[in-house]
């Protein structure tokens, strides 16, 4: 005995007046009020939650695959068996029905053993069709061979806009970008029949937006079909996120290329992660060459200059240090600024040789110019002196006096003195000259 009713639609009302499947309903247990008859085109217009099977009466079931697919896709909890008059070349039912019979076999016992089994059936494959339907996860299946979707659970169809009809009348080609359709049917055919990750694709919305899913999928016999069930996380927004880093990356990339300073950075195991190009061309080493290497390990001499405990200070204390230092594998001076980072260091150093070389100029010129003023204060000043005393001595009022032939010597020798002291003033400024030209 059944305790539900039986939904039984006919494809048409041709054999309207055939009422042998009514008979054996009856006999193995329905009660008449309990079976209700339809056509086809009138099925909607009854309530399906008052029926524990549906029974869809066609002659050629080969024909009637889109209704069948209909069907089971609007009521997709529903037994559905079909009873035809024309067998099938196998025994796997279409997809969407879950058994079949012809007419011919139409007999109590066979009838009775095929609904129960068949509504056994699907309240077990309803478990796990609600597992699918109700998964969080985007996914659908579709045939490998016309790739038309036949199956698609709830989060699928709010990711791409549609309702359930609507998707399961597209193919998995209607979702994807026409330039990607050549590397979809490629890795369609290459992908293995296990669980495989198909990577990362552009798919298209109904209202035709694109955006990013990773797919991942597993060849399954779906309908007695070879069918391919998918799922597409989106990462649309991880994805253009990553996009946005990456660009803003090669932004800074850039700048700190074309910058006139050397640039470097270090990770905490003191290991080369970046290097520009001026940092090639000031210490006249490779990039390929130092990267992922340890500082200390390639530039050993390093240890006894500064910049091994100025570095470490920056590193240990996470304080920016800033220094300069004769580096003597190259001979040059480098004005070297040090900043701490979340990952290690970031070292900025520019060469600082020939304004190390001016200033030591400068320097050199100031010792002449001292010697200069030394000269000027000491050599000239004394004569200067000394003729001013003299001339005082001299006997204005008789110039015949014999003291002042003694005074007229003693004049000239200080002007001698005095001429030799401008010479010596004369080459140290043209020796000045000489070395700032």
């Amino acid at each position: 005995m059944f305790y539900q009713n039986a939904l039984i639609i006919r494809e048409n009302d041709q054999n309207a007046n055939d009422d042998s499947l009514h008979k054996q309903l009856v006999n193995i247990g329905y009660h008449p009020s309990q079976l209700v008859t339809v056509v086809a085109s009138a099925y909607l217009q009854e309530d399906p939650i008052n029926y524990e099977i549906i029974l869809f009466v066609t002659e050629d079931m080969g024909q009637a695959h889109p209704f069948i697919l209909n069907l089971s896709t609007t009521l997709p909890d529903h037994p559905l068996i079909i009873i035809t008059d024309t067998a099938l070349t196998d025994s796997i039912p279409p997809p969407g029905a879950d058994d079949w019979l012809l007419k011919a076999w139409l007999e109590p016992l066979l009838l009775k053993k095929t609904i129960n089994q068949t509504i056994e059936r699907k309240k077990n494959s309803c478990n796990y069709s609600r597992i699918f339907r109700e998964n969080p996860s985007p996914m659908y299946i579709y045939d490998k061979e016309t790739f038309q979707f036949l199956e698609v659970n709830t989060s699928a169809l709010k990711q791409y806009g549609y309702d359930r009809k609507e998707f399961l009348q597209l193919t998995a080609r209607d979702i994807r970008p026409i330039e990607e359709l050549e590397a979809f049917y490629k890795i369609n055919d290459e992908l293995p029949a296990s669980y495989s990750n198909a990577g990362i694709w552009h798919h298209t919305r109904k209202d035709g937006e694109t955006f990013y899913v990773h797919i991942y999928t597993h060849q399954i016999l779906f309908g007695g079909k070879r069918c391919k069930l998918v799922t597409a996380v989106n990462i649309d927004g991880s994805v253009k996120a990553e996009k946005v880093l990456k660009e803003k990356a090669r932004e800074t990339e850039n700048i700190l290329e074309s910058i006139t300073d050397g640039f470097f950075t270090l990770n905490k195991s003191w290991e080369f992660t970046y290097i520009n190009k001026e940092f090639e061309r000031i210490l006249s080493r490779n990039r390929e060459d130092l990267l992922g290497k340890n500082i200390w390990e390639i530039f050993t001499e390093s240890l006894k200059l500064d910049f091994f405990a100025q570095y470490h200070k920056a590193m240990d204390e996470h304080v920016s240090v800033h220094f300069e230092e004769f580096d003597h594998t190259i001979s040059r001076w480098l004005a070297v600024n040090a900043y701490p980072t979340e990952s290690g260091l970031a070292i900025y150093f520019v060469d600082i040789t020939d304004q190390k070389n001016y200033q030591q100029k400068i320097e050199r010129q100031n010792k002449q110019f001292k010697e200069i003023a030394w000269v000027q204060a000491h050599q000239i000043r004394g004569p200067v002196s000394n003729l001013l005393g003299l001339v005082d001595l001299f006997n204005i009022k008789q110039p015949s006096d014999p003291d002042n032939l003694e005074l007229l010597a003693r004049v000239r020798h200080t002007a001698i003195q005095m001429d030799e002291s401008i010479k010596d003033i004369v080459y140290l400024t043209r020796k000045l000259e000489s070395e700032n030209m």
